[in-house]
């Protein structure tokens, strides 16, 4: 594990390695409404050591908002909101229905909004932190730059916010690359969740954020975690 800062100079149109998100929308809204009831077990064998670090620099407080995107079974939504004992006020919002409805079940009492993130329903400089794993990775390149425009509109000056995505150490084709670009899309969504090896950091950089640093953590896959700052 390691933490790199990133110039704000560094232009998205100059990533590289970066492959093609495939398979369709309604196939990954389908998917992953399908894992829902067993999605924890996958977080556990591969994600939970870059969510660790994703939730240590968080380092939610008393009084905070905070917006988790992709919500999920809302296993990091409890994590998120155990931090500030209860003092903070957490929202969720999903596309997926059945991701939704998972996540009312963990939290019967927590506020959960089935939104596009593209859109998300809140105004302006909102929230303290927005938080995003897993996600990123299954979003098609062209469209990063605009989804993450919307969740800096939404964070406060100041605020910050952490992504934990699927990655990789350099620029070569992993394993996962390789077949996930020779399965028929219409599996896409179902062998991988949509997901494929991305390193945002610079993405991030062009979409105004300052502060961006990047730290890489292994568990069977490898994933990146970033925590970015909306300017002043």
């Amino acid at each position: 594990m390691y933490l790199h800062s990133w110039s704000s100079q560094i232009r998205s149109d100059r990533i590289a390695g970066v492959i093609g998100a495939r398979g369709s929308r309604g196939g990954i809204l389908r998917a992953y409404s399908c894992f829902a009831p067993f999605y924890g077990a996958w977080s556990a064998l591969f994600e939970q050591r870059a969510i660790t670090r994703g939730l240590t620099l968080a380092s939610v407080r008393n009084g905070e908002r905070v917006l988790v995107v992709a919500v999920g079974t809302a296993a990091v939504f409890v994590k998120l909101r155990e931090q500030a004992r209860g003092q903070a006020s957490v929202i969720g919002v999903d596309i997926a229905p059945g991701m939704i409805r998972a996540a009312r079940r963990r939290v019967p009492n927590a506020v959960l909004v089935r939104a596009d993130a593209q859109a998300v329903p809140f105004i302006d400089c909102t929230f303290d932190l927005v938080w995003s794993s897993y996600f990123l990775d299954l979003i098609p390149t062209g469209e990063l730059p605009l989804l993450l425009l919307e969740l800096r509109r939404v964070l406060r000056p100041s605020g910050r916010m952490v992504l934990v995505n699927l990655s990789k150490k350099g620029e070569d084709k992993t394993w996962w690359e390789r077949i996930y670009q020779r399965t028929p899309s219409s599996f896409v969504p179902y062998l991988f969740g949509g997901c494929r090896p991305i390193q945002a950091a610079p993405l991030v950089c062009d979409a105004g954020f300052i502060q961006v640093e990047r730290a890489l953590v292994s568990q069977g896959l490898d994933s990146e975690v970033i925590i970015a700052r909306k300017p002043l």
